[in-house]
């Protein structure tokens, strides 16, 4: 059923077998441990008071890591919980088929949240606890070397928190469990996806960039419960495989932060800030040289035309006075003649 995605997941022909990827140079670091109080008290927070813990499971199963940040899962360090060997969580991601199988059985309530199919390989971390607010809170990221292969199938490793017996391990503001199928990337990566909003991507053919042995995970969630009744409380943390026994699964649960306070804030590491780029020095543009204005060229003087003396014309009336009296001269002149002449007769 397996024979052909498990022949293709386990081929030697790796890109990171032949070396021609380089990994990340930091890693999430493991250290087995399968004392209950020991990973209790690792997460344990304000406002919770812790007793009576307990771990069922393979002693390389869980334990406590470190240096999350470095590999991109958004914890910094915390407790892990698997389905077979812890220390397989470092990366870089070299298989999509890393497990490791501890013979041993699975868990009742598990089972019950994927509808009775049987479960495999369980690591579960059991305790009580009082809270001096009512509320309780604690981070974690869940993942997986089932992805993206066996997403949408019957392969569908699952975890729980189970408080008093109601599991709060849901997708941020529903009531949906988180689990393979209903956060991923889809099988083929982008095809028929559940919440890939909330889903990192790591498997090794495409190119496992995050320092992390498994081929996928879920972002920082918050399980939270508020309003609880006084008194003592049981919490169960549980993990198992589901179908078989292959394929390990994991469950990261942040440091200090199973707490009665506020929600703790997810530790997103800061962007390493970009180097601001040496100014290249722009060369020097001379000022331009004035143009000198050109000389004037002297114009030829032209001379003032000697002005041209107006002959008065007589205006008609004055020339016909003037003939005129010319007339009444010649008229009186020939009477004076007429006289003259008559006197002389």
């Amino acid at each position: 059923m397996k024979s052909l995605q498990d022949f293709l997941k386990t081929g030697a022909f790796s890109l990171l077998g032949l070396g021609l990827v380089t990994a990340p140079a930091q890693a999430v670091n493991i250290t087995t441990s399968s004392d209950p109080n020991l990973l209790v008290n690792n997460i344990l927070g304000s406002g919770i008071t812790i007793s009576n813990a307990t771990y069922q499971g393979a002693p390389i199963a869980s334990g406590i890591f470190t240096n999350g940040l470095a590999s991109g899962i958004g914890i910094d360090n915390g407790i892990i919980l698997t389905t077979g060997n812890a220390k397989l969580a470092s990366g870089p991601n070299t298989t999509e088929s890393a497990s490791s199988s501890n013979k041993l059985p699975g868990d009742a309530d598990l089972s019950a949240l994927i509808s009775g199919v049987k479960t495999y390989d369980a690591s579960v971390l059991e305790f009580e606890f009082t809270s001096t607010t009512g509320n309780l809170f604690f981070n974690y990221v869940f993942a997986s070397e089932e992805y993206n292969e066996y997403v949408n199938s019957k392969f569908n490793d699952v975890f729980g928190f189970f408080l008093d017996g109601k599991n709060i391990a849901l997708i941020p503001g529903t009531n949906t469990p988180v689990s393979i199928n209903t956060v991923n990337g889809g099988n083929p990566f982008g095809s028929n996806a559940t919440n890939p909003h909330l889903f990192n991507n790591n498997a090794l053919s495409d190119g496992g960039i995050y320092n992390l042995q498994y081929d996928g995970f879920t972002n920082v969630f918050s399980a939270q419960f508020l309003g609880l009744s006084e008194g003592v409380h049981r919490l169960k943390i549980a993990i198992a495989d589901v179908g078989d026994y292959r394929y390990d699964s994991a469950v990261f649960i942040q440091a200090g932060t199973f707490s009665s306070g506020e929600p703790p804030k997810p530790e997103i590491p800061e962007p390493t800030p970009v180097a601001e780029p040496t100014p290249v020095p722009q060369p020097e543009i001379p000022e331009p040289t004035p143009v000198p204005e050109p000389t004037p060229v002297p114009q030829p003087t032209t001379p003032v035309p000697t002005p041209v003396p107006v002959q008065q014309v007589p205006e008609p009336t004055t020339i016909f006075g003037v003939l005129a009296s010319a007339a009444l001269g010649l008229t009186s002149l020939r009477k004076r003649r007429i006289v003259t002449t008559k006197t002389l007769r």
